[in-house]
């Protein structure tokens, strides 16, 4: 039963994600101003390359941010549209809580180590998550999120 994710927080970024997490087939460009151009075709790639069917798709998964605005609805949009017209439910998920599950899963971070995710949020400063591992959800979000300089999470403690 795979899931179609799109984020389009900073680059364009589409897969098929079987039930169980698993990744069957994945793409992104780092192109931040071409959102609007890339992502249908790369919607469509993905499910070519995975032998996915659109009819097969369960459910849509979309990043919700944080993010600049204009990048971000086109996400947004697409997995609304995308969902009401294959009648499958869509779901949003923050970014920064992606990256930290992705994270956690890549490292095998173990219960009650802490992770701080952050984002390109421009203007010399980054979008920020602070979470703990947790047995279950996997990941427990202790502050954030939140914009701050990069520096000054240093200064308050909050990255090394």
């Amino acid at each position: 039963m795979p899931y179609l994710a799109i984020d389009t927080s900073s680059a364009v970024a589409v897969a098929i994600v079987a039930d169980d997490g698993a990744t069957l087939c994945a793409a992104s460009a780092l192109e931040p101003r071409r959102h609007a151009e890339l992502l249908a075709i790369m919607i469509s790639d993905v499910l070519r390359d995975s032998g996915v069917a659109r009819d097969e798709l369960v459910g849509v998964v979309a990043g919700t941010g944080p993010a600049p605005f204009t990048g971000l609805r086109v996400g947004l949009v697409t997995a609304q549209t995308l969902g009401f017209a294959l009648g499958v439910p869509v779901h949003g998920v923050s970014s920064l809580d992606a990256l930290a599950a992705g994270a956690v899963r890549a490292l095998a971070l173990p219960t009650g180590v802490e992770v701080l995710a952050t984002g390109d949020a421009r203007r010399r400063e980054v979008y920020w998550a602070r979470y703990r591992v947790s047995e279950t959800p996997g990941i427990e979000l202790l502050a954030g999120p939140g914009v701050a300089r990069a520096a000054a999470l240093v200064a308050n403690g909050m990255a090394a």
